[in-house]
């Protein structure tokens, strides 16, 4: 028997092969799988026959007598591929193939044919038909083009699961991020996800412009293309058009073979220009070009070579105003600003803030292969009353850090870089209960008060630096040089712990 499977859905099994070609006639059927062959003829004899070649291959069918039946069963059917005569009584098989290929083009059809229709078969073949078979129709042959159908619709099955994976692991819903300005962030770049229109991310620097890119390119058609993504700023100038556009051999000194650059790298795909703004003004000029003609031309080579990619720029600068001092293309500007995407600061994003800790957290604990930690309340606290103006890159780095400290199940203020800790202690400083002059008309200078928080907790701990530092929510270096920086002393009494 020829073992031929024919599934709908994605499956995992190594036996889950189309053909096997060298089996028994007389084992027992396969069980039928969850797709089915639809077979169309208006002879029920060639039906009762089809449905007994492909059962004793372990492949389901359904049959239909008309072309009205067959789209009835089409409809409301799980259906992998379809057998489909030409002579019908009330519609023919190129009218039919014709509304098929409207309605679901993903399902491949086979023709069945007698031979002095071969012709007729292959127009239906032009029209997109998968394969065709003559009548008197042999075994093998018949076997053969329906379980290459099946597989191809198992790999068309298999290219969709695979490309809604990368949407989820990399599109807008992998963005993390509730708050209103990253909301109106998603909702612009969806608009701009079914076309090339170049897209201009702005923001500060950390703010996460190639994720956002990312997450563009991975929800759009592009999503199986290349994403290539170029710092324009780390290029040296003398090589900045070679690598951006390609070169062609002996064009320079060191040019031993042709090369090509991001934009044909990216062909097919998207380019991210990071850095915009410090592309020369030179290099400027040829990009201008690309983004107009969609071609690109090598350092050297004479002919022009047409790219197909889509073009996402980012920039921290503000290129308006460096266009109008001369530092940038005004024309080049406009080019690139067809839909100008700004992305807000870290610290406008309060929602976001614990968010964002806690993801970089699971994944950087998932990379160092160690049990997930938490943060507590008072590391909470810190790092929604910081500023970060690294934005989200400085969190994420401070979260590598403070994983790497850790000791214990939870990321404590302690394991949080200095800059983070000196905003936390001002912050306790200024609003303590033990402040003297707390209802007075004078404001005592924040210095002064962080030196009292610090002396009152070295004398609740009987100076034991670690005790006060634990109190604190500090790191032990940074208390000694809060001590050091405010000449506090108590001599040989004062314990490490």
């Amino acid at each position: 028997m020829s073992n031929l499977s024919c599934p709908n859905k994605l499956s995992n099994s190594p036996s889950d092969s189309p053909l096997t070609k060298e089996s028994s006639r007389h084992s027992a059927p396969q069980s039928a799988p969850p797709g089915q062959v639809l077979l169309i003829d208006d002879d029920p004899a060639v039906i009762r026959l089809l449905e007994f070649e492909l059962a004793e291959a372990g492949v389901s069918t359904v049959a239909a007598t008309t072309g009205r039946q067959a789209k009835e069963i089409l409809a409301k059917s799980d259906i992998d591929s379809i057998v489909l005569d030409l002579a019908l009584p009330d519609v023919t098989g190129r009218e039919l193939l014709s509304e098929f290929q409207k309605e679901s083009p993903e399902i491949p059809v086979i023709v069945l044919t007698a031979r002095d229709e071969v012709d007729e078969a292959v127009t239906c073949m032009r029209l997109g038909a998968r394969d065709f078979v003559t009548k008197p129709f042999d075994r093998a042959r018949l076997l053969t083009s329906v379980g290459n159908a099946c597989h191809e619709r198992r790999m068309q099955a298999q290219l969709e699961l695979v490309s809604k994976q990368r949407r989820r692991s990399n599109g807008f819903e992998s963005l993390v991020g509730k708050s209103a300005g990253v909301e109106r962030v998603k909702q612009l770049l969806k608009r701009a996800v079914g076309n090339d229109v170049t897209v201009l991310l702005e923001g500060e620097s950390g703010t996460g412009k190639e994720v956002f890119a990312r997450a563009l390119h991975a929800e759009g058609p592009r999503a199986s293309g290349p994403f290539v993504a170029v710092n324009c700023g780390a290029i040296p100038e003398n090589l900045i058009e070679s690598q951006l556009f390609g070169h062609a051999r002996g064009s320079f000194t060191g040019a031993v073979q042709d090369h090509a650059g991001f934009f044909e790298q990216a062909d097919g795909g998207t380019i991210l220009l990071d850095e915009i703004g410090e592309l020369p003004l030179a290099a400027q000029v040829r990009l201008l070009r690309v983004l107009q003609e969609r071609t690109i031309q090598r350092v050297g080579d004479r002919e022009p070579r047409r790219v197909n990619v889509r073009v996402v720029a980012a920039t921290n600068r503000n290129l308006e105003s460096m266009a109008k001092s001369d530092r940038f293309r005004l024309d080049l500007f406009y080019r690139l600003a067809v839909f100008p995407v700004t992305l807000p600061p870290l610290r406008e994003r309060d929602q976001d803030v614990v968010l964002l800790a806690e993801a970089f957290l699971e994944r950087t604990c998932r990379r160092l292969d160690r049990s997930r930690l938490h943060l507590d309340e008072r590391a909470r606290q810190a790092i929604l009353q910081y500023q970060w103006p690294g934005n989200v890159r400085e969190l994420e780095n401070a979260i590598e850090r403070a994983c790497l400290l850790a000791t214990g199940e939870q990321i404590t203020a302690s394991d949080l870089p200095d800059a983070v800790l000196d905003h936390l202690l001002g912050e306790d400083a200024g609003g303590s209960e033990t402040n003297p002059h707390q209802g007075s008309d004078r404001v005592r200078p924040l210095a002064d008060e962080e030196r009292d928080l610090i002396l009152r907790a070295l004398e609740l701990t009987d100076w034991n630096l670690s005790q006060a530092a634990q109190q604190l929510g500090i790191g032990r270096a940074t208390i000694y040089r809060k001590i050091d920086r405010y000449g506090l002393s108590r001599g040989k009494d004062a314990t490490e712990g």
